[in-house]
């Protein structure tokens, strides 16, 4: 497994991350044992990099990390996140977050994490928005401000030792207020949302794009020395020959899947499936360290330790990417 530098934290991690949101019953079900074995063998394979949330299966992902890396701790880099479910909780924000973090340490049975996250959208003011569509849940929208704010209140679990760096969930919100945000040095890392249908984070998006600008971030990023953890490289499961799960006909899921289709090309000599293509994309850009596909089982952890040892993409290929991408997918033009 090959290992890179997140950023000024200067913590080497490996290069697939473990993505805890499959592990939390997001991209369809999985039992305990299925998701134990898959965090076992992603640590014997190299991966050292595990990204949870409270969030994830209502707190699912984190108890089954807890569970399955006793005895693994200090061999792996873990993060975990805080999401504040009302606007109310915002207003005492370091004593709700030293109760999610020790609730989270108690899940994950240990005594520190190393990155504690903003698990919120960012925006330039204050509002709810919808983060899960089925069924829909809402959480409150963070501003700038809220985010300093976070990190001034995260200093006491950072002087205890309960954490060691601070992140935020750079996508699905307000570019500008996020790229403020890393330009002000208050987080040492971001999760930027980068793959073969959304490149954003990267350029500016082509005419007619529908989906989540991501202003660049990845340039921003690399300009602050912001470790970069690469999130939805395969949206959401749609980067697949084949869908895991039943998703409704107008889901962004579904027009992603539809929009792989025209990406079967890549699926050639070692690159034996869509998601392994799309999986060695995102590792093709530097800028991020490392990638965290949702898993959640020991196949999927396999296919993607796999990828790590293969050649980057062909130039030609790329070049066909992009060309598909700026005309967003359409065949014919």
């Amino acid at each position: 497994m090959k290992r890179r530098r997140l950023g000024r934290t200067g913590l080497e991690v490996s290069e697939v991350g473990f993505g805890g949101a499959g592990i939390g019953g997001a991209y369809g079900a999985s039992t305990d044992d299925e998701c134990v074995r898959a965090i076992r063998r992603a640590v014997e394979l190299g991966i050292d990099f595990f990204d949870t949330s409270p969030v994830y299966g209502n707190t699912r992902s984190e108890e089954r990390l807890g569970s399955a890396l006793s005895g693994l701790r200090d061999r792996i880099v873990l993060a975990t996140k805080v999401r504040f479910p009302e606007e109310a909780d915002l207003d005492d924000m370091a004593a709700f977050m030293r109760r999610s973090v020790e609730a989270s340490l108690r899940r994950l049975r240990t005594d520190r994490v190393e990155i504690l996250q903003i698990h919120h959208q960012l925006g330039a003011v204050r509002g709810r928005y919808m983060f899960a569509a089925d069924p829909p849940r809402f959480a409150p929208r963070l501003t700038a401000a809220d985010a300093l704010r976070f990190a001034e209140g995260a200093r006491d679990l950072v002087r205890e030792g309960k954490v060691r760096f601070l992140g935020i969930t750079a996508w699905d919100g307000d570019k500008e207020t996020i790229r403020a945000v890393l330009e002000r040095g208050s987080f040492d890392t971001a999760q930027i949302l980068y793959n073969l249908v959304n490149h954003t984070a990267a350029g500016p998006p082509p005419l007619g794009f529908d989906d989540f600008d991501q202003g660049e971030a990845l340039v921003s990023a690399a300009a602050n020395d912001i470790g970069v953890i690469g999130i939805r490289s395969h949206a959401a499961g749609a980067l697949a020959d084949r869908l895991d799960r039943s998703v409704k006909p107008e889901s962004d899921v579904a027009r992603d899947h539809a929009r792989a289709a025209t990406l079967s090309f890549l699926r050639k000599g070692p690159v034996r499936t869509l998601s392994a293509a799309a999986l060695r994309f995102c590792l093709d850009h530097t800028t991020i360290a490392t990638v965290v596909p949702g898993f959640k089982n020991e196949a999927e952890v396999e296919e993607a330790v796999a990828v790590t040892g293969l050649s980057p993409l062909a130039p030609e290929d790329a070049a066909e990417i992009e060309r598909l991408y700026r005309r967003q997918f359409r065949v014919g033009l």
